[in-house]
């Protein structure tokens, strides 16, 4: 074990760290697997009971949801899914390798596996951010060693330990790779922005095209609906309102706040100041 060759910092600091960043790692991973990303086929209110009254517009979406969403068809329709049988709220798209429609989908995460979605994506953040420190940590000690064998000049009568250089070159190829894939997540969150908006892009803005022609001089150019106005805004709607909701995986006190109700279950989302309240008068 690589920790055993690291003399140069106090052994139960180093032992304390290490467990620590693997315990809530491992945990934090779990948490995104056991929670799942959300589904609208978890809700019953939602589901779709006769496909061609869908088509005939004899059956309709549930007013809740059809007031407070912005993204439809071309025709102007509510989106459905012919698949799962349901109505897709904004947000919501169906995984061809789920085989179901998944709220607020972010990605297909391979290395899990399964989809990275409502439910799920603030442990997926949490699990990014633990994962980076240990492996920033892991460098960082290693470094250190490696350093006091090159100071103290050790090399003229002993070789490299390659075990703890093996551990320092994974270390730096794993601490740069996930620095720069975290740092893009984050940056997603910041802005409000799922990985599947962001590829989609040109097809969302002709969808608020459609939306202005009905609610009025709504700017399709700008860049996204749900961003809330500031980094914090955006930040705190995912990840929480406390610092130690950010940090940690527990519950948020929004979740629990909303547990009984359709609020913040992934159905519908907080809009732009400008494009919500152009809905809800046009809805009035």
């Amino acid at each position: 074990m690589s920790l055993t060759r690291i003399n140069q910092i106090w052994y139960k600091f180093l032992v304390s760290v290490d467990v620590f960043l693997v315990a809530i790692g491992l945990y934090t991973y779990y948490k995104v697997i056991i929670t799942g990303p959300g589904s609208p086929l978890d809700y019953d209110t939602i589901k779709v009971y006769d496909m061609q009254a869908v088509e005939s517009g004899a059956e309709l979406p549930p007013e809740f949801l059809s007031r407070r969403s912005i993204t439809t068809k071309r025709d102007g329709r509510f989106r459905v899914c012919r698949t799962c049988h349901v109505w897709k709220p904004d947000r919501c798209h169906h995984c061809s390798r789920c085989d179901k429609c998944i709220l607020k989908m972010d990605h297909h995460c391979p290395w899990f596996p399964g989809c990275i979605g409502f439910n799920n994506q603030r442990f997926f953040i949490q699990y990014l951010l633990y994962a980076t420190t240990y492996s920033i940590v892991i460098f960082l000690f290693s470094s250190i060693q490696l350093l006091h064998w090159f100071n103290t000049k050790q090399y003229e009568v002993e070789l490299i330990d390659f075990h703890l250089l093996s551990v320092w070159l994974l270390g730096v190829a794993v601490s740069v790779s996930l620095s720069f894939f975290t740092g893009f997540s984050i940056y997603q969150v910041t802005k409000n922005q799922t990985t599947v908006e962001m590829h989609i892009y040109r097809r969302y803005r002709e969808e608020l095209e459609i939306l202005a022609d009905t609610c009025g001089s709504i700017n399709p150019n700008r860049d996204n609906a749900y961003d809330l106005g500031s980094t914090m805004n955006n930040w705190k709607d995912l990840m929480g309102e406390r610092w130690i909701e950010w940090l940690f995986p527990i519950d948020t006190s929004r979740a629990k706040k909303n547990r009984n109700t359709l609020d913040h279950k992934g159905l519908y989302f907080e809009l732009r100041g400008d494009i919500n309240g152009r809905i809800l008068d046009n809805m009035n």
